[in-house]
């Protein structure tokens, strides 16, 4: 019989296949139970490379050899196994490289736990798992560049010391994976007290339900991007920092959930993200992180929250589902939002801020925004005394306010913001009014020069007493203003009246456009 092709494998490769019967590829549990021979062969071997590996660096001794050990191993009674076998077992450390696990049943003789669970420290290295989980018994466990084909079970088990020192290290998951405590308290798992990933890549969902974690869920090394299909946190405790950069994540779900230490979320690239009803004690920072959705509903941060230098939405789409929600969110310290882009918009009007927040220099679509968001932002900035970049987000206010009144019978204030908008762009440009005048200037010194020189007259003879009539009317009322009369032309003052009016109102217009501009 032809060898195994994996390097450093002395087994014989199994019924046709270049691999043995630990490394060849493994089916459903169906399938492998009804082939003759097959989970018994595995056992076997695995049971071999077990006792090999644990006498690979030591001898032989007196009453602890390989056929002993074999025996103990394979053993279901155990009650007669001298102390000392048991220890040596529990002692030492086995290393597993490039097997892949097939599932198992609790109910059938071929279960490879029950002699795994004997063992003290098992390092997994580049194995592959068709099972759903590994039962444990207070054994050492370190994955290393392993794959879990199907979905996985994570238990608490106690960390074989490792450079990381998590339970999962570069590994792949390609179903889902999840650990979950019942509504009745007698689920799968309650608590984990290790940390559990590195740089691992999870091809669907990372659940967590129940959970109390004393130990960070991620140790990812630094600048190494990693990604996950979706992640959800529901009804956990979290004790200990949550710190997941660089990531890419097409969902994020946090639900019912307490974070207790930092939560660190920085550089990473998610389509959609929720916090609901979730508590936050510490620092929350999510320095460049891109939010394609993002909703914030019903939670509560008791520390700094930085979401500097952050994107939400998507580049040049003004799809309303993109809007980026704050519903109420509730910030008891300083929230930061410097250098943000919201490319759909902002909507804060059901947020509860302690603090006034930091927008400067972010850049906000209006499209989808609306009024109460950019009164907060106007605010926030005339609190610390910057009235420059208050003025730009009081324009998009007022624009907001022009846009609710549209339809309603208001036209006083309509007609007001109207012509606030045209004139000064709302206080922002002095130009306009500035140019305005000099137009209503030409458009004035034309009328006078007609009238000095009987021009108007001319236009069209036989309105000529009509118009004297409505003139002469409109003049004698004009000249009753007492205020104005004496800046009146003779003749003309039912005219000067109005552009007198028009200068004062650009003038007027003139000096709060420059205040706006320069105001300390």
């Amino acid at each position: 019989m032809t060898t195994c092709c994996v390097d450093n494998c002395d087994h014989d490769a199994y019924s046709g296949n270049s691999k043995c019967i630990l490394h060849c590829d493994k089916g459903d549990y169906a399938s492998d139970r009804h082939m003759v021979g097959f989970l018994k062969s595995f056992d076997d071997a695995l049971i071999d490379r077990i006792v090999n590996s644990l006498f690979e660096y030591t001898d032989e001794i007196p009453n602890i050899n390989k056929i002993v050990l074999t025996k103990y191993l394979n053993a279901t009674d155990t009650k007669k196994t001298n102390t000392e076998l048991i220890n040596f077992a529990k002692e030492s450390t086995v290393v597993l490289a490039e097997i892949v696990f097939p599932q198992w049943d609790s109910r059938d003789n071929f279960n490879y736990t029950r002699y795994l669970n004997k063992l003290g420290s098992i390092h997994f290295n580049y194995c592959e798992f068709k099972s759903h989980d590994l039962t444990d018994q207070g054994i050492r466990i370190f994955f290393q560049n392993c794959q879990f084909h199907d979905d996985w079970h994570i238990v608490n088990a106690l960390v074989l010391e490792n450079v990381n020192n998590v339970l999962y290290q570069d590994c792949i998951f390609y179903g889902n994976a999840s650990a979950y405590t019942e509504r009745n308290g007698i689920g799968h798992i309650n608590q984990i007290h290790s940390q559990l990933f590195n740089n691992c890549d999870f091809r669907k969902e990372l659940s967590f339900n129940r959970i109390n974690f004393s130990f960070p869920i991620f140790n990812n090394t630094d600048d190494v991007p990693t990604k996950i299909k979706e992640i959800k946190i529901v009804g956990c405790t979290i004790d200990s920092k949550f710190i997941l950069n660089n990531c890419t994540i097409d969902k994020f779900l946090s639900e019912d959930t307490v974070f207790k230490s930092k939560f660190e979320f920085k550089q990473n690239t998610v389509s959609n993200f929720e916090i609901t009803n979730s508590n936050f004690f510490e620092l929350v920072d999510t320095y460049k992180t891109k939010y394609r959705m993002f909703k914030m509903h019903k939670s509560i941060c008791e520390d700094f929250v930085g979401f500097e230098n952050c994107e939400f939405g998507e580049a040049n789409n003004n799809s309303k589902g993109l809007l980026p929600r704050f519903l109420y969110a509730t910030f008891t310290s300083f929230v930061n939002f410097r250098n943000t882009e919201f490319h759909s918009g902002l909507d804060i009007e059901h947020v509860n801020l302690k603090e006034s927040p930091n927008f400067l220099n972010a850049k906000i679509n209006p499209t989808n925004s609306n009024r109460e968001t950019f009164r907060i932002i106007k605010n926030s900035f005339d609190e610390i005394g910057n009235h420059i970049e208050a003025n730009k987000f009081f324009v998009l206010e007022m624009k907001k306010y022009k846009e609710e009144l549209a339809g309603t019978n208001q036209y006083q204030e309509r007609c007001i913001l109207f012509l606030n908008e045209i004139i000064s762009n709302f206080g922002q440009s002095y130009m306009r009014p500035i140019f305005m005048m000099i137009a209503a200037s030409f458009i004035y010194f034309g009328l006078v020069f007609g009238y000095e020189k009987e021009a108007l007259y001319k236009i069209y003879i036989p309105a000529n007493d009509c118009l004297s009539a409505i003139s002469a009317l409109a003049n004698n009322v004009s000249k009753n203003i007492l205020p104005f009369s004496r800046f009146l032309k003779n003749g003309m003052e039912s005219v000067s009246l109005a552009f007198y009016i028009i200068f004062v109102s650009l003038a007027w217009q003139i000096v709060v456009a420059v205040k706006r501009h320069t105001r300390r």
